[in-house]
């Protein structure tokens, strides 16, 4: 007897064995014929089929005509893609090596289907949140595997399948009943729920007068829709710096207008912490985009600036005031202002979000100025002599043109963003919004919260002030009155220097890189990888994968480089097609 062999297929317990026994069963057939197999049979199981025989040829051998039947008789979307590839068995002893060799998905696109719609409705139930999409779900189908022969005897024909079909399975409302007050929907009760449903559908009758079911006339199997056209892929990195890819399904939770993105954040977490002891723990649920800690973090950013800010304000103050009281007016004044900017951001609709926030630490340097005329304004009128009262109100009176012509200019040189269209407008626009906020929030507090809070805190100098010949004689603004009189003198050629300069930083500017973002601190990146359009989706699942190992092995020189405790890649997230 020639030495025994089994050649198995193993696929989800959810697969229907329909769609594989035809492919074995032609497998058992040509292996036969070929001579590979000595009197083969079908054998099955729970989650496998396979075909067992005699064989005096070995493993090598059976492979290529493995492999050579795959290719020569098998469609690329007719075999399910959860089955595992074939594995060749001859010692029961070796099958669960042999099975770990082919091991395909630990979950198949119907589970993770199912997994995810749950996941999904759960995180429906956030306050926060206004919809859930889901990328990459492999749609599912129901095919009739059938016999031209078989159903011309009953004289049927393909189309007449889908008539029958399309007449049973009534998924539209039958309208309704009014019976009194009350109106009863009524929905007709022939939508197919299940598979097996749609083989009890009577598509004919025998001579007999007995009715014909189309189990009776066709396979009816589950599958998937084939081709994909849309697939979703994850990668991630183990502790030990190995990397693996699997299927993955990338839910999007979007959040209602006017939320808060952190509380939006924190109830999106506890719902899947809920969530998680009802799925399998083996399975991966992780953050490919976690908006609401980039956020945190940018505000975190922004107070570190404002502090910083603060602080320099006040270092220079006491620098250019020689006095505590003017450096704890510029610190009260920007606390006062922000305060009066995050109002009329909130009653234009301006949430904080990243464009904002880069804004406000843009406005930081700005906010200060109007504060710092009024405050010296004050300063100079209590130096002659007014009384706290008079000088509180006389000082920035008198600058207020001056101080609302600086203010309208600011303003004015921001608003052409307003005019930008498309993507870039829309995710500007807030740019020139709260930049005017913090400007006129600006203008409004260094003429009312300045005078008030200077009424208070400023003091006149117990020293005379020097007079005008005095300063220009000594000190940074004796050095400053010279190198102005200077350049009056000599007014054509500092304007030829100036033309040189504007010259030079013409032609340095046309160097510098344009970028629509600068560089931020950021957990992901995107790279687009584009092939034809008449390319198949194994192509582009082929190329994807080797633009992983492309970044893979670049992200880990560098790495190399930095010697960093941590890896600079966490995760990969893959999306083929479209």
């Amino acid at each position: 007897a020639l030495p025994a062999v089994s050649i198995v297929y193993c696929f989800p317990l959810a697969l229907s064995q329909v769609g594989v026994e035809h492919i074995t069963e032609d497998f058992r057939h040509t292996a036969e014929f070929a001579g590979i197999l000595d009197r083969p049979r079908i054998v099955t199981g729970r989650g496998f089929i396979g075909v067992d025989g005699g064989s005096r040829y070995n493993d090598q051998r059976l492979g290529e005509f493995l492999s050579q039947f795959i290719a020569s008789r098998i469609q690329p979307g007719e075999i399910d893609p959860d089955v595992w590839y074939p594995v060749i068995i001859r010692d029961p002893a070796e099958t669960a090596a042999r099975l770990a060799t082919v091991a395909g998905w630990k979950f198949s696109y119907a589970e993770l289907d199912n997994y995810t719609d749950l996941i999904g409705r759960t995180l429906l139930g956030v306050p926060q949140a206004s919809r859930v999409e889901r990328k990459g779900v492999r749609p599912q189908a129901i095919y009739l595997n059938y016999s031209q022969e078989r159903l011309a005897s009953y004289g049927l024909q393909p189309a007449d399948l889908a008539k029958v079909l399309n007449a049973q399975n009534i998924t539209l409302p039958g309208g309704s009943l009014q019976a009194g007050e009350r109106e009863i929907r009524l929905d007709p009760s022939g939508e197919f729920e299940n598979a097996s449903v749609i083989g009890n559908v009577v598509v004919s009758a025998s001579p007999t007068g007995a009715p014909v079911y189309l189990r009776d006339l066709v396979q009816i199997s589950r599958g998937y829709q084939s081709p994909a056209s849309y697939l979703n892929y994850y990668t991630w990195t183990d502790k030990a710096g190995k990397s693996y890819r699997s299927r993955a399904i990338t839910l999007a939770v979007y959040m209602r207008s006017g939320e808060q993105i952190q509380k939006f954040g924190a109830g999106v977490d506890r719902k899947l912490a809920q969530i998680r002891g009802f799925l399998p723990p083996d399975l991966i649920i992780a953050h490919t985009s976690d908006q609401p800690l980039q956020v945190k973090e940018n505000i975190d950013l922004f107070m570190e600036a404002l502090y910083e800010a603060i602080g320099l304000v006040v270092l220079i103050a006491l620098v250019g005031f020689w006095e505590w009281r003017s450096a704890f007016l510029m610190a009260l004044s920007m606390p006062v202002t922000l305060a009066m900017t995050f109002g009329m951001a909130h009653a234009v609709g301006v949430d904080l979000q990243q464009v904002s926030i880069a804004t406000l630490i843009i406005a930081l340097g700005l906010l200060v100025d109007d504060p710092v005329v009024a405050n010296d304004a004050i300063k100079r009128e209590l130096a002659g002599g007014l009384p706290r009262l008079h000088a509180a109100w006389i000082g920035p009176t008198k600058l207020a043109r001056a101080i609302l012509y600086a203010t309208a200019t600011n303003i004015i040189a921001y608003l052409p963003f307003l005019m930008l269209e498309g993507s870039t407008g829309d995710f500007l626009r807030t740019l020139p919004i709260v930049m005017t906020a913090a400007l006129v929030s600006s203008r409004l507090v260094s003429m009312t919260f300045i005078p008030l809070l200077g009424y208070y805190l400023l003091r006149p100098a117990t020293r005379p002030a020097p007079s005008i010949e005095q300063r220009r004689s000594k000190g940074f603004y004796g050095f400053y009155y010279r190198t102005a009189g200077l350049a009056i003198r000599f007014r054509w050629a500092v304007l030829a220097l100036s033309l040189v300069f504007l010259f030079a930083g013409g032609m340095v500017a046309t160097r510098l890189k344009s970028q629509f973002f600068p560089e931020d601190i950021q957990y992901w990146s995107y790279v687009d990888v584009w092939l034809p359009n008449n390319a198949p989706l194994s192509l582009t699942n082929d190329t994807a994968e080797q633009a992983e190992q492309v970044i893979r092995r670049v992200i880990s020189e560098y790495d190399g480089r930095r010697q960093a405790n941590q890896p600079l890649l966490k995760s990969m997230t893959t999306f083929v097609g479209g």
